[in-house]
């Protein structure tokens, strides 16, 4: 037995009424089972009941859905935009020299600086960063 629920079913606003009406309907027969003393059909519908809640509670809902794909694309953009953009980083070797390291993932150019001038004057001269 396929146990999915369609996306375009639990996406439907009307999903959470037609969960709501479905539990209604089980409580009404559960209720009529009860006033009938009909303890294997209580039984059934208790495993009903059991199987559908758990059924739903593993489905995550169309908004907790949508701010995960949301937090995911804000974090693909973030990192697409740090790996394109210009970076001058200072670096200091084990002997105290400083350096600055300049690098354009744009067109693969590094660069080595002796100081931040240096590596502006560079950047400048190659129009990088635009």
């Amino acid at each position: 037995m396929n146990t999915d629920i369609p996306k375009k079913i639990v996406d439907n606003p009307i999903f959470p009424r037609q969960q709501s009406n479905i539990m209604a309907n089980l409580q009404n027969r559960i209720d009529i089972a009860a006033a009938n003393h009909d303890h294997h059909l209580l039984e059934l519908l208790a495993n009903e009941r059991t199987q559908l809640e758990s059924y739903w509670r593993n489905t995550p809902s169309s908004a907790s859905r949508q701010r995960r794909v949301t937090q995911l694309w804000q974090y693909i953009t973030k990192e697409i935009a740090s790996r394109s953009q210009l970076s001058v980083e200072r670096r200091v070797t084990a002997n105290g020299e400083e350096w600055w390291h300049v690098a354009d993932p744009r067109s693969g150019k590094t660069f080595n600086a002796e100081s931040f001038s240096v590596a502006m004057h560079w950047i400048e001269r190659n129009r990088l960063g635009h």
